[in-house]
């Protein structure tokens, strides 16, 4: 393990999302990567051969800026935001999140008003709840994320993650946000 990637892959501390953007919005406030972990393991999804450390699990990795446009000035603070409080068609974690805990949270995807996006209407917000209550984030400050993004892909277990990623869960999660949506457009 590069030693860079340190406090990314196996940090001293993960940073509860209910404390996150409150208590480290300055230091956030840059571009790099971060770490999705979890306490508690959404339905389905597999955890063998993920990084652990104290009760935590590592589902998902983003970056911030995006490499399909790193001229953006998006950052990860701004980029955590879209995952903790959505809506769902900003942030590809959250709508997966949202599609796989669709029964527990009583979810649905809808259409966004005019708009040809889908969220999870009413329900984001017990979205939100379930994300603050059951997971936690760490962090890198790297100007060029998008190159370091491919490589973590490839080294761990990432199920969460879709784009880029050989992971065998990312067929099932297709597979449940694709019948998710389908049920919205038929449903309206």
């Amino acid at each position: 393990m590069d030693t860079k990637w340190i406090p990314l892959l196996r940090p001293s501390t993960i940073v509860p999302t209910v404390q996150l953007l409150n208590q480290f919005a300055t230091a956030l406030a840059k571009p790099g990567v971060y770490g999705w972990w979890f306490k508690t393991i959404p339905p389905l999804v597999p955890s063998e051969g993920c990084l652990y450390v104290d009760g935590w699990t590592l589902l998902h990795i983003g970056i911030a800026p995006s490499g399909h446009n790193p001229t953006t000035t998006r950052n990860l603070a701004q980029r955590l935001q879209d995952h903790l409080s959505g809506p769902s068609n900003r942030s590809t974690l959250r709508k997966s999140l949202g599609c796989l805990l669709k029964e527990q949270l009583n979810l649905q995807l809808t259409p966004n008003g005019t708009s040809k996006y889908l969220t999870f209407g009413a329900g984001e917000e017990r979205l939100s709840q379930w994300i603050k209550a059951h997971t936690g984030v760490s962090w890198i400050i790297d100007p060029q994320p998008w190159l370091i993004k491919p490589e973590l892909l490839q080294q761990y277990a990432l199920p969460l993650n879709i784009q880029g990623n050989d992971h065998p869960f990312v067929t099932t999660l297709k597979r449940i946000r694709a019948q998710a949506t389908l049920e919205a457009a038929s449903n309206h």
